[in-house]
């Protein structure tokens, strides 16, 4: 857990019929929000489901009482969803005013990889897995825990499944959109449809220094040696983070810069000097688990071209024109070499010459 999601906030908890109000990510961000949370009926726990598939529950169901009768308990419930593009909501709330600490994962196959998870997005230390977008119908798993297998203790799990759209194009890299060579531009969306699909840290190290639980789209540049990725990614209501990457069946082991540094709303740049041609993909995702939502990615797609001579005031420098004019020095495509100096060289032309002087009076 970040220290970031251990300030936590005082977080609100609204109840009605219909909407449940927390701060997601664990007191991540800093605006409340809400979520679907209609009941259609209420089931109690029924052991043993400690194992995957565990209780087979419906959409609508909140299971009450339920309870990690051990520190050590896993409880498992399967439920069917109807469409893909739905957007799943799996969370634990307290049973008769209990307080523990819990742990969702979302699965849609048993003895699989997780697809989403949640810490503390829930009301006090409690979980929540919000708007998931299915990738499939079918069958999802939701498995609940205490942190750490640490506590024991009652609680109550609900599940909500609504209408949502497809995911985007680009929600994985088969469908990754372009962006070209030698371009720059600024790039806007909204990840709310898109599903989790990547984390650098699995099964790691993180290029980022951390996991990546979001929902994420993808774009890619194609690149020649040499060029040069500046990248400028924001979402103001999540904690982003974004990494790129050449293989996306291997994404923590072909990571080849990575950022996550910021909390909400922050600022997450990479600047990447490209070092073999190929395909290289942008993943735009986020610290915060299971979150989608508005973002906006400034790039500039640099092909540098010939490397030559910036003179910043006397000083010589080989490097690229882009490069010059970030030094704010002049740029002196006829020369190839720094040996002797042109820099030092001050041009007849130039009339405050100490040459252009000594001519005028002799």
């Amino acid at each position: 857990m970040r220290l970031a999601s251990l300030i936590l906030g005082v977080l609100l908890l609204g109840f009605c019929t219909a909407s449940v109000m927390a701060a997601p990510g664990g007191g991540l961000d800093e605006k409340p929000w809400s979520y679907p949370h209609a009941t259609t009926s209420i089931v109690p726990e029924q052991e043993p489901n400690d194992a995957c598939p565990g209780q087979t529950i419906a959409c609508g169901d909140v299971v009450s009482p339920a309870s990690f009768s051990v520190a050590t308990d896993d409880d498992w419930y399967a439920f069917d969803v109807a469409s893909a593009g739905t957007l799943i909501t799996v969370g634990t709330q307290g049973y008769q005013g209990s307080d523990i600490d819990t742990y969702l994962e979302l699965y849609d196959v048993c003895g699989g990889t997780y697809i989403a998870y949640d810490d503390d997005g829930g009301p006090n230390m409690f979980s929540l897995i919000s708007n998931f977008a299915a990738p499939h119908a079918g069958m999802y798993y939701a498995r609940a825990y205490s942190y750490g297998h640490y506590y024991t203790g009652s609680y109550e799990l609900f599940v909500s499944c609504v209408g949502g759209s497809e995911p985007p194009e680009n929600d994985m890299c088969d469908g990754a959109i372009a962006i070209e060579r030698c371009t720059n531009g600024v790039l806007t969306g909204d990840s709310f449809s898109a599903t989790n699909n990547y984390d650098p840290s699995i099964p790691g190290p993180s290029c980022t220094g951390f996991s990546a639980a979001g929902k994420d789209v993808v774009y890619k540049v194609t690149a020649e040696s040499g060029d040069v990725l500046h990248l400028d990614y924001v979402q103001p209501s999540a904690d982003a983070a974004f990494y790129v990457v050449t293989d996306c069946a291997n994404v923590s082991g072909t990571c080849v810069a990575g950022a996550d540094a910021t909390v909400t709303g922050g600022h997450e740049v990479i600047s990447y000097t490209v070092t073999a041609a190929g395909t290289y993909y942008i993943i735009l995702d986020s610290y915060t688990s299971a979150y989608g939502g508005p973002w906006t990615l400034t790039y500039e797609a640099i092909c540098p071209g010939p490397i030559g001579v910036c003179c910043v005031g006397q000083t010589c420098m080989l490097i690229h024109e882009f490069e010059c004019d970030d030094y704010g020095g002049v740029w002196h495509p006829e020369w190839t070499s720094c040996t002797d100096n042109p820099c030092h060289v001050i041009t007849p032309a130039d009339p405050s010459s100490w040459g252009q002087i000594k001519n005028a009076y002799r």
